[in-house]
């Protein structure tokens, strides 16, 4: 046995009463499942959860650095801190684990390797031995108080992508588009920028960039009419509330596995997409150079238009 399963096991093992401890607290979970530390990745996982309770009509445990996202969720037996070797105590004592798994990245090629045609939440799903979902959504739970309503329409947007936990350049649109967007669309609505504090400011809309929690972030999507932003947690936690968006898409990734059907997914054809590419680009983003503002603006007043 080598010395990293030597180690695992050890770490395993000092997991264990704490492990014991969450038992005695809640209850034997029928699985314990987990990803890693993104928050969007976490916010996919309620969706297998989800599956899980459908399927095994009982409820798995989830570990999670946001547990947040799950609260008053009634798919999931109880949260507790990530920690693989967390996840490992549970498997001494006999609970299955599952580590939940989509994409993996090839450093050499700079490219997300996977299944293509498959959703993401399906990559899950199957990486916990699940079914497919037939409509693959995230879920939050929100008290009606925690919902915050606008007396105008409010439409949120987001300049940049790349404050995420693991960072994709290919998948950033251009700030000053979006601040052109931002611009056009105060005429329509109250704009206001969500986001972390070091996105770059889009001016003249109301800025709550980093000064949001998971959950209030949530509450403020519920309550708008269109979310307008890139591929990341943003857009998922628009389909978690049931928010419509319009994402800017370019040609890394195809919508159909990461998207959702309800939004306008501005994808662009050209002959390398979709590419998965991370952080390289052969063409100097000409997908992504291709979606100019007038179409977000459009596309954003088609949404606002049928929400009224």
């Amino acid at each position: 046995m080598n010395v990293l399963r030597l180690r695992q096991i050890a770490g395993a093992a000092r997991g264990v009463p704490a492990a014991l401890s969450l038992m005695r607290r809640h209850g034997r979970p029928s699985a314990v499942l987990y990803f890693g530390e993104s928050p969007g990745d976490d916010l996919l996982a309620t969706a297998v959860l989800r599956r899980w309770h459908q399927t095994r009509g009982s409820r798995a445990a989830y570990l999670t650095n946001h547990a947040q996202l799950f609260e008053r969720n009634p798919d999931v037996a109880f949260t507790a801190p990530y920690d693989p070797a967390l996840a490992g105590a549970f498997q001494l004592l006999g609970v299955t684990r599952k580590r939940l798994v989509y994409h993996a990245y090839d450093p050499t090629t700079d490219r997300s390797l996977a299944p293509r045609g498959t959703h993401i939440i399906d990559l899950m799903c199957r990486a916990a031995g699940l079914p497919a979902l037939p409509d693959p959504h995230p879920t939050i739970t929100l008290a009606p108080d925690e919902i915050v309503r606008s007396s105008r329409p409010r439409i949120l947007v987001q300049s940049s992508v790349l404050s995420a936990r693991m960072p994709i350049a290919n998948k950033e649109w251009l700030p000053d588009r979006m601040q052109v967007v931002a611009d056009a669309l105060g005429h329509d609505g109250e704009v206001v920028q969500l986001g972390a504090a070091s996105d770059p400011p889009i001016e003249g809309v109301t800025d709550l960039r980093g000064r949001t929690s998971l959950r209030e972030a949530a509450g403020i999507m519920a309550g708008a009419r269109v979310f307008v932003g890139m591929v990341g947690f943003l857009m998922h936690l628009a389909a978690a509330v049931g928010t419509r968006s319009v994402i800017v898409y370019g040609g890394r990734e195809h919508p159909t596995e990461s998207g959702y059907p309800e939004n306008c997914n501005l994808f662009t054809e050209l002959p390398c997409s979709p590419c998965w590419l991370w952080n390289t680009c052969p063409y100097e983003h000409e997908c992504m150079r291709r979606i100019t503002a007038d179409q977000v603006i459009r596309e954003a007043r088609r949404v606002l238009a049928a929400a009224s």
